[in-house]
């Protein structure tokens, strides 16, 4: 039996919540972060339009509102986010007895022995989470974890990705080496003074070479 794993991931998950609850910002750039009074703290979130003005994630909130003077800074609400949390992984649960949450806005779900396919089980997640939470959510599905997290960044918001054990090449090995999992800035940093700037790269690179 091939494993099949769902990769699922709320897009701008907290910014996302907030603008359910706020109609009226909707259509602007939002993000979720300090307070903006006393002028502390990060930005832990941020919508599409937010992004569009190069805001990130872990951006402090001066630099945030010097990029985009128009910005909307939100206070987090915790409690709120992992309700719907929650409501996610009970969708999730549905589907399988096999979900593994990475973070409050991303699961694995193994539905390896499905009567439905892994694209059908992930569309109809896709979709269930949209009409029945108001968010949207990104799913990769794979043959393992690793490509099911990458499939999952590829198209956002509101996308599904397959990648199988036909197409990985195609899909994967032309990506940075830093898309994958736990590969951080000082990771990087130490692949690409070895030459090594993609993961096909990575992938193909000798054994001994890799670690030495």
């Amino acid at each position: 039996m091939e494993r099949v794993v769902l990769h699922s991931d709320l897009n701008s998950f907290y910014a996302s919540v907030e603008c359910l609850y706020r109609p009226e910002i909707r259509n602007k750039p939002v993000a979720v972060g300090g307070s903006q009074e006393e002028r502390h703290g990060i930005i832990l979130a941020k919508n599409d339009l937010a992004k569009k003005f190069d805001v990130k994630t872990g951006d402090t909130l001066w630099l945030a509102k010097y990029k985009c003077p128009e910005l909307i800074i939100i206070p987090p609400d915790f409690s709120r986010y992992l309700k719907f949390s929650k409501m996610a992984k009970d969708i999730y649960a549905e589907y399988s007895d096999r979900v593994e949450p990475f973070g409050i806005d991303e699961s694995w779900i193994d539905v390896s022995g499905s009567v439905k396919s892994g694209e059908k089980i992930a569309e109809e997640i896709r979709q269930r989470i949209k009409f029945e939470m108001g968010v949207t959510v990104s799913i990769g599905v794979s043959f393992n974890k690793i490509f099911a997290k990458l499939g999952s960044d590829m198209k956002k918001p509101d996308g599904l990705t397959i990648i199988t054990k036909d197409n990985f090449k195609e899909k994967v090995w032309g990506l940075p080496c830093e898309d994958l999992l736990y590969v951080g800035r000082s990771t990087k940093d130490k692949l690409y003074r070895k030459g090594i700037k993609t993961i096909g790269a990575l992938a193909e690179m000798d054994m001994y070479k890799r670690y030495s």
